[in-house]
């Protein structure tokens, strides 16, 4: 790919220097993890990719991440963003990162982006996988990426409930006491439900989500597919738009975050105008 550079005066050499934009797709095992934002006294995502970072590019570099994810939560692709001033091609700086990153976490694909596009900003939608495993008997395998629900689910009543959250809607119910988003209102663009073996697994996907918005409807389909509550709940949930009458936060391990959408032109030679 041919790459962007970005001019930049080097106020040192008095002459110009190029800073590069990286897009990175981060794959991890969550376990371990207090999440994706560094913290003090905890090990995060970022700190680990940050320390792998600084053995390649020294301390000269910027990083922004499509997400936050919180302890616990995997991740299948987690594009995240590095600003540098280095002549080390993508796949080089992949391949280097691949020998210094610990064996939860890993960079599956770097590719060189237009110095403008973000991670973050620049997405237009995200889409999540959570899984539930049933039955009675643990597997080793699995336990560490899925929430295990015993009694057995009514995947045609979760479908039911699922269809209500559909569209554009005002998810106060079914966000966390702590979001501090100014808005609820919020677009589901996809919300399949089926079952996979001893697997009931949920996808949701839509344009951007409250915190805990994800664990929250699956937290609730799981109470309509035991029989708790009818499919017809969901609805009234979304109009009362209160978060104590929802179901609770089904727990992170069993959540990914599988992938983050953009338009395609964005990573295409000509995207922007110079």
């Amino acid at each position: 790919m041919t790459p962007w550079p970005s001019p930049v005066p080097d106020g040192l050499s008095g002459g110009i220097r190029v800073v590069r934009n990286f897009l990175l797709w981060l794959r991890y095992d969550g376990t371990d993890f207090h999440g994706w934002q560094r913290q003090a006294n905890a090990r995060s995502v970022q700190a680990e990719l940050e320390e792998a970072l600084v053995c390649i590019l020294g301390e000269g570099f910027r990083l922004g991440s499509s997400s936050r994810t919180d302890a616990g939560v995997h991740a299948v692709n987690h594009p995240v963003n590095v600003w540098a001033d280095t002549r080390i091609p993508a796949d080089g700086l992949r391949k280097g990162l691949s020998s210094l990153l610990p064996r939860d976490l890993a960079v599956t694909e770097a590719l060189e982006v237009p110095e403008p596009f973000s991670a973050r900003k620049s997405s237009i939608g995200k889409t999540y996988l959570y899984r539930i495993l049933q039955g009675d008997v643990r597997d080793p395998f699995i336990e560490r990426c899925a929430w295990r629900v015993r009694q057995h689910l009514d995947v045609q009543a979760m479908r039911e409930g699922a269809a209500c959250l559909l569209g554009e809607h005002d998810f106060s119910a079914f966000r966390s006491a702590q979001c501090d988003s100014p808005s609820a209102r919020r677009l589901v663009t996809g919300l399949p439900v089926w079952r996979e073996g001893q697997e009931v697994r949920v996808v949701v996907s839509g344009n951007a989500f409250l915190r805990n918005m994800v664990r929250i409807i699956v937290g609730t389909l799981v109470e309509v597919g035991t029989g708790r509550h009818p499919p017809e709940w969901v609805a009234e949930l979304l109009a009362g738009r209160d978060r104590t009458s929802a179901g609770i936060t089904a727990p992170a391990r069993g959540l990914h975050l599988w992938d983050v959408s953009y338009a395609p032109d964005l990573l295409c030679d000509g995207a922007y105008d110079w």
